[in-house]
């Protein structure tokens, strides 16, 4: 008899253990008419530990320079060229070269519109100090050409790599064109010429807004006619030049 009654409270000790012992591993809850049945339990995810053979977990994307905005700057560089010239009163013709050196400013803007393609207007003005002669004898000794100011309107496409973009661009030129023989009092004729320019160039980020760029750039100008001024003439002028310069721009806004 004491060994049955031993027995009995044996196991109802142990069946007293053992719900607690569940519900310490998860709560059980059980819900009545006015209760939300339980939520099911978070699922565990696997925790992956790298080996030595595993790849590295990824770092967080790196936000890419922006090249939206508008900007100013400066440019300053040289440019050489062809002049083909054709002399009526004595029937000759013949190529000559110009060159000389420019300075000037720059204003712009560019529209990032999908990565990493960038378009952009440009324009810019440079003072310049471009000479050429030509040699025709109803011109003699010769004809002095003179470009003392240039200017152009582009677009621009760029492709950018982050901080750093180049280019290629087409649009407008124009500039102040003069011919004399000097010395001689016959005056100069002068004449501002509208042509078509292309080229291409890399821009590059310094720091914060500065940024630098180095182009070149093909300037047809068309011709003019030279008269009274070229001893009489006509003599027919043509200026083709290449034009390389180094900018530095600042960014005046940002979106």
């Amino acid at each position: 008899m004491k060994a049955l009654l031993i027995g009995t409270a044996a196991l109802i000790a142990l069946a007293a253990v053992a719900p607690a012992t569940a519900a310490e591993k998860e709560a059980v809850v059980i819900p009545d008419v006015f209760t939300a049945p339980p939520a099911f339990p978070a699922r565990r995810e696997p925790v992956v530990v790298s080996d030595v053979f595993g790849a590295p977990p990824a770092f967080p994307a790196v936000k890419l320079y922006d090249w939206t905005g508008a900007y100013v700057g400066i440019n300053a560089g040289g440019a050489f060229g062809r002049v083909p010239w054709t002399s009526t009163p004595d029937a000759t013709a013949g190529t000559s070269s110009a060159s000389g050196a420019l300075v000037g400013g720059t204003v712009g803007y560019n529209l990032q519109t999908r990565e990493p393609l960038v378009l952009g207007v440009e324009a810019d003005f440079a003072w310049a100090g471009i000479k050429g002669t030509v040699p025709p004898l109803s011109c003699a000794p010769n004809c002095e050409i003179n470009e003392p100011w240039f200017a152009t309107a582009r677009l621009r496409f760029g492709y950018a790599l982050d901080t750093i973009m180049p280019y290629a661009t087409i649009g407008f030129a124009i500039a102040r064109l003069t011919a004399d023989i000097v010395g001689r009092p016959f005056g100069t004729d002068r004449v501002n010429n509208l042509g078509w320019t292309a080229g291409a160039g890399v821009e590059f980020v310094i720091l914060g807004p500065w940024r630098a760029k180095v182009e070149y750039l093909y300037a047809d100008l068309n011709g003019f006619s030279c008269g009274v001024a070229c001893g009489g003439g006509p003599i027919s002028i043509n200026v083709h030049e290449s034009v390389i310069r180094a900018g530095l721009n600042y960014r005046i806004w940002v979106r």
